[in-house]
């Protein structure tokens, strides 16, 4: 017997609901468009127009223009290349708002989520590799005492990283997506022009016969690269201290632009650091970059100003802060930017690209040294998740190295690559790149940056410079280095901390207890990346030393107050 209408009003009268639920929320949000609104309400994401204005000018991301409050010399800071967006539309009237989808900005707890999938993905996959490859190492040890089938563990290694590629191509997506890199670039062009406009002020005081200086000694006999962080030291300095920094002596100019309107001549003469009650005019920054009393506000610290913008865009925020330094003390003087430009031309250099820096001769008295393979399996693996990507991309890499053996052995045993490299390096060979040619090891530096993913050891000064001026070429570049031992430090710098999420309890030896909240002191003197889901450091509670694991771990940053650049921001005097 059939039903009358009732009896199936009665019967579907729970899904007639939904689809009237469904119909009647379809018909608002196209007649009177709630869906933004909705979308904020249930992302808990607050949209921004992509540009707007403040005051009188217009925030977006353009190139920076210098304000007209500042005295500005031909030698005027301009952003990396990322920022200079080159357009040939002009810039809407100021009460014209632009007819573009709203860009999204995410919570600082959701990007520290995110960051903290992506590392465990990474921790994770080299614990199972080490593991896996530690099984493999002791069947050739031990023959056939072990019954272990070879191809079958290397299968399981090479279906690990597979797996890992595709998810890191999917986290990226999810970085990727509602706006997020228009956000960031946008995040990031703001903090950047920020932080210049006051780097310029503290160098071109009014009147250099009364400003107070910090005085530094730029060549100490090390190294480009132990040198340039020593002058990154001083710099810092000074901006803590509100002083201008003026180089002593050297040979700065032969690469870069003048860091300051002040020079020697407006030294009479100084006090040691850090001056008599701070009152010295003079004061001279201690060689070796370790001033006693240390100031807080020397690396990693970040200020306390711009720590919660700074958090959300950005991976390693204590590199950013180091880099921000680096862009506007390394303005490369017209002879430097020509021959980077030949060099670039020369070689056709284009992206992707990899850059790998290799240095052997003398990095055996100062850590680990690594074979080439090494380097180059960081390489495949950057291309190989590229393909999923980028089909048949093109493999290059721009190799530089003080070995000059390297560069014929990366031709004959990767044919598979374009190997580009440097002349004048290769010409030079062995210790004489350091000795004789700082210049090549700076163009090497500037062209490493540029690269797309940069392999290296972070335990080398050059290494790490590089890695802090990608920072500055990139909204976010804290993810394109690789490297083989450390992870990311700086010499004498102020301890990293990291919190423990979760207990751990060792099933192996080495390895130490945590409780939820322990403070662990990253590294004896400076952290070191086992690359097996590990790293050594201190519990702070316990004062043990040993292994502890990464993924039960979360980064602790290190908020500091510095001298107060409000008043310039809002005035644009000191």
């Amino acid at each position: 017997m059939s039903e009358g209408p009732a009896g199936v009003v009665a019967k579907y009268r729970t899904w007639l609901v939904a689809v009237m639920v469904v119909y009647l929320a379809g018909y608002f949000i196209v007649k009177f468009d709630v869906l933004p609104g909705l979308l904020q309400t249930q992302s808990n994401l607050t949209p921004v127009p992509l540009q707007y204005h403040d005051k009188n000018r217009v925030i977006s991301n353009t190139v920076f223009k210098p304000s007209p409050r500042l005295n500005h010399s031909s030698a005027s800071i301009t952003p990396p290349p990322h920022i200079q967006h080159t357009s040939t539309t002009s810039t809407p009237p100021l009460h014209q708002r632009l007819h573009l989808n709203p860009v999204y900005e995410p919570s600082l707890e959701h990007e520290l989520a995110r960051r903290q999938v992506e590392r465990d993905v990474q921790e994770n996959t080299w614990f199972i590799n080490d593991q896996l490859n530690q099984l493999l190492k002791k069947k050739e040890e031990t023959s056939n005492i072990v019954n272990i089938n070879v191809d079958t563990v290397k299968n399981i290694l090479e279906e690990i990283h597979d797996r890992k590629r595709v998810t890191q191509y999917d986290l990226r997506r999810l970085k990727d997506m509602d706006g997020l890199p228009t956000w960031r670039e946008r995040e990031a062009a703001e903090l950047s022009e920020l932080i210049q406009r006051r780097l310029y002020a503290i160098q071109h005081p009014p009147d250099c016969t009364t400003a107070k200086i910090v005085a530094c000694r730029m060549e100490r006999g090390c190294g480009i690269g132990c040198d340039l962080h020593h002058v990154l030291f001083c710099m810092m300095a000074a901006y803590g201290s509100q002083r201008t920094m003026v180089l002593k002596r050297g040979t700065w100019e032969q690469y870069f632009l003048p860091i300051s309107s002040c020079n020697t001549s407006h030294i009479t003469r100084h006090s040691k650091w850090p001056g008599l009650e701070g009152d010295s005019r003079v004061v001279y920054f201690p060689d070796w970059d370790h001033p006693v009393p240390p100031p807080d506000y020397l690396p990693l610290s970040i200020p306390q100003d711009i720590w919660q913008r700074l958090l959300r865009f950005h991976g390693e925020p204590g590199a950013w802060w180091v880099g921000q330094f680096f862009q506007y003390l390394l303005r490369p003087n017209q002879y430097l930017q020509d021959n980077i430009h030949n060099l670039t031309t020369t070689l056709n250099f284009q992206t992707p690209i990899v850059g790998v820096h290799i240095r052997l001769t003398d990095k055996k008295k100062e850590a680990k040294l690594h074979d080439l393979e090494e380097y180059m399996n960081h390489v495949e693996e950057y291309y190989r998740t590229l393909d999923l990507k980028e089909k048949n991309a093109t493999r290059r890499i721009y190799l530089a190295t003080d070995d000059r053996n390297i560069f014929s052995n990366a031709t004959i045993k990767y044919p598979n690559y374009q190997i580009l490299y440097n002349p004048e390096t290769d010409s030079l060979g062995e210790f004489k790149l350091r000795k004789f040619s700082k210049f090549s090891c700076v163009v090497d530096v500037f062209m490493l940056s540029r690269c797309s993913f940069v392999v290296g050891t972070l335990s080398s000064n050059v290494g790490r410079l590089v890695y802090e001026i990608m920072q500055t070429l990139y909204p976010d570049a804290s993810s394109y280095f690789s490297s083989l031992d450390n992870d990311y430090f700086v010499y004498f710098q102020r301890p990293k901390l990291a919190r423990a999420r979760f207990p751990h309890y060792p099933r192996r030896s080495g390895v130490i207890m945590m409780q939820t909240g322990d403070l662990i002191k990253e590294g004896y003197r400076y952290p070191y990346n086992f690359h097996d889901g590990f790293a050594q450091g201190v519990n702070l509670r316990t004062m043990k030393r040993g292994k502890y694991p990464y993924y039960k771990v979360e980064k602790v940053y290190d908020i500091v107050n510095t001298s107060s650049y409000g008043h310039f921001d809002k005035t644009g005097k000191l």
